[in-house]
């Protein structure tokens, strides 16, 4: 996906360009572009099965779903219209969300999903920030996705979807848009610090399903 990384390079230059604002708030923006890959010769000669990928999601057991940020312009803002725009590529989720830093172990994983009429919770995951010493976010999300002949059965049973995970946990920066790769699909994130007086909004305990796993 040589043309995201380029973009997301693009992005990272703007982004740290930025000032951090002079009060040192524990407050931080999330934001979260999710896009599917369009384009079958980025994929490569892998297969992924009912039978080889696991469908148990990691961390969604304790995820929780934040009221989202109010909109405002930004940097993944501006990706989100390129992807768009793309034929290559399709949205899944633009995201964003305010949340205090914790440590990991007091920290809560989001959730965050992206469905279409007849194929619901066609993505799903987590997404968990914290702070230690230094900023990291955990992802694990699962893309869903139709068998790929939707009228093939085994015994009158419908045919089992095809599934893709991502699995990954990075040390971040500050302002950074980090690129997180998938032959299927891709996620561009960026954590920035907001003033203290931000409201940190509300979260509640996520839906769950039954492919809810343990905490990592």
């Amino acid at each position: 996906m040589s043309r995201i990384i380029l973009i997301a390079l693009l992005f990272f230059t703007v982004a740290t360009a930025q000032a951090a604002p002079s009060n040192q708030s524990n407050n931080y923006e999330v934001e979260v572009l999710v896009f599917r890959n369009l384009m079958p010769s980025l994929v490569g000669n892998e297969l992924w099965t009912q039978d080889t990928v696991n469908p148990v999601i990691k961390d969604l057991a304790n995820a929780v779903s934040p009221v989202p940020a109010p909109p405002v312009d930004s940097v993944l803002s501006d990706a989100a219209i390129a992807l768009s725009g793309n034929p290559h590529y399709q949205l899944l989720v633009h995201d964003s969300w305010i949340e205090t830093a914790e440590t990991r172990f007091a920290s809560k994983p989001v959730r965050i999903t992206a469905s279409e009429p007849g194929n619901p919770q066609e993505l799903d995951g987590t997404v968990r920030f914290y702070l230690n010493q230094y900023m990291h976010v955990v992802l694990h999300l699962l893309l869903k996705e139709p068998a790929p002949d939707s009228g093939a059965s085994i015994f009158g049973a419908p045919a089992a979807p095809v599934l893709y995970r991502l699995d990954d946990q990075r040390r971040i920066r500050l302002n950074q848009v980090n690129y997180f790769d998938h032959p299927m699909f891709g996620v561009l994130l960026r954590v920035t610090r907001v003033p203290a007086t931000t409201p940190v909004a509300g979260a509640a305990p996520a839906t769950q399903s039954a492919a809810a796993g343990g905490t990592n």
